[in-house]
């Protein structure tokens, strides 16, 4: 027979790895249930006017208490942020499944503004082969507008306009303009009004040097 030490020692050591895990346990659910409330805060707020304005500065409140929480609100190069972030991707606590399974699609439009040396200007929205490719760019056009890091967001932007400039590689410059519709209430719409769009982003993609100037009559 074999005996184990017990002891004070021991008894430290337990306590201390106890501790640890809970420490740790508690990270986790708290980047959760914030990231979770950030996200939902957020669709909400940026969502369809269908809430009373008292609810809609408690949405904002917390979409920007949880943001800060999660560290958000810090410098992209400051550690803290990027440590909370590569957890919270790692562990899959950011990822939604929205993308892949059913969705209902949001507001966000995406247009596109080219410009051709004699000086035309044509107007163009994504054109996709199928409706589930449809239903992906419908939800990736959403998620854009939550991505705060701007060399992310234009990189996946950029991936749109030249699928764009495919189609038309006279363009020397494509303006990418990212928006979202603003929803009319049933008073409003009896009213006359109609729905309108929000621009969030606009961004500039050269495909020369220089636009040449048009032709004077």
């Amino acid at each position: 027979m074999t005996r184990t030490k017990s002891g004070p020692c021991c008894e430290i050591v337990s306590l201390r790895q106890k501790r640890i895990w809970a420490a740790a346990l508690g990270l986790h659910f708290f980047l959760v249930i914030n990231l979770s409330l950030q996200d939902l805060s957020a669709t909400l707020a940026n969502g369809p006017r269908l809430f009373p304005k008292f609810f809609e500065i408690f949405l904002e409140r917390t979409e920007a208490v949880t943001s800060a929480s999660v560290g958000r609100q810090l410098a992209v190069a400051n550690p803290v942020r990027q440590l909370l972030t590569t957890y919270a991707e790692c562990t899959g606590i950011e990822v939604g499944y929205s993308y892949f399974a059913p969705n209902v699609p949001g507001n966000s439009k995406l247009a596109f503004e080219l410009h051709y040396p004699d000086g035309r200007v044509e107007y163009d929205v994504p054109v996709v082969g199928g409706a589930s490719a449809g239903d992906r760019v419908s939800v990736l056009l959403d998620r854009l507008r939550f991505v705060h890091y701007r060399r992310l967001r234009e990189a996946l932007l950029r991936s749109l306009v030249n699928s764009i400039h495919h189609q038309h590689p006279e363009a020397v410059l494509i303006r990418a303009v990212l928006g979202t519709a603003e929803l009319t209430t049933a008073a409003e719409y009896r009213a006359g009004k109609r729905i309108s769009y929000k621009p969030w982003y606009a961004y500039d993609f050269r495909y020369r040097n220089e636009i040449p100037p048009s032709p004077k009559p």
